[in-house]
């Protein structure tokens, strides 16, 4: 019994095992992020936290079109930004309401603000990112 316990923990670890093409994915994909993330915090005056949501799915779904986790993410990022820089008052309702942000995919794109998390699913298919999302974040703010 406890051989098959064994077994069956050592078959679970090595299918969660990232392999190393996947951990460099992900380090390229965070790094662009990153650069997002600083753009931000300079806009926005503090920093954000960000998380990938099932990042499996968001990969496979980028790929089909030809883009990249980053190039969905990066957009909610920067509308964060693009807010901020609005003035003084929009500053200090994204630093009120938003302390984090994750990002998965989603078809259609779905926004929500979960606590002080700002929760985006997104693709980059649909058209006029900016137009959807602006208002939507405006009035959560």
């Amino acid at each position: 019994m406890k051989r098959l316990v064994t077994c069956m923990l050592l078959i679970a670890t090595a299918a969660q095992a990232e392999s190393l093409e996947e951990k460099q994915f992900w380090k390229h994909q965070r790094n662009y992020i990153d650069q997002d993330l600083k753009t931000a915090e300079k806009a926005c005056g503090f920093a954000l936290a960000f998380d990938w949501e099932d990042p499996a799915t968001l990969r496979a779904e980028t790929e089909k079109t030809k883009h990249s986790p980053n190039g969905v993410c990066g957009a909610i990022i920067d509308e964060v930004a693009t807010i901020c820089r609005l003035g003084a008052d929009e500053k200090a309702s994204v630093k009120a309401k938003i302390s984090a942000i994750s990002c998965g995919y989603g078809k259609p794109r779905a926004l929500q603000l979960d606590g002080k998390t700002l929760r985006y699913h997104g693709n980059n298919v649909e058209p006029n990112f900016s137009a959807w999302a602006k208002p939507w974040l405006l009035k959560s703010l």
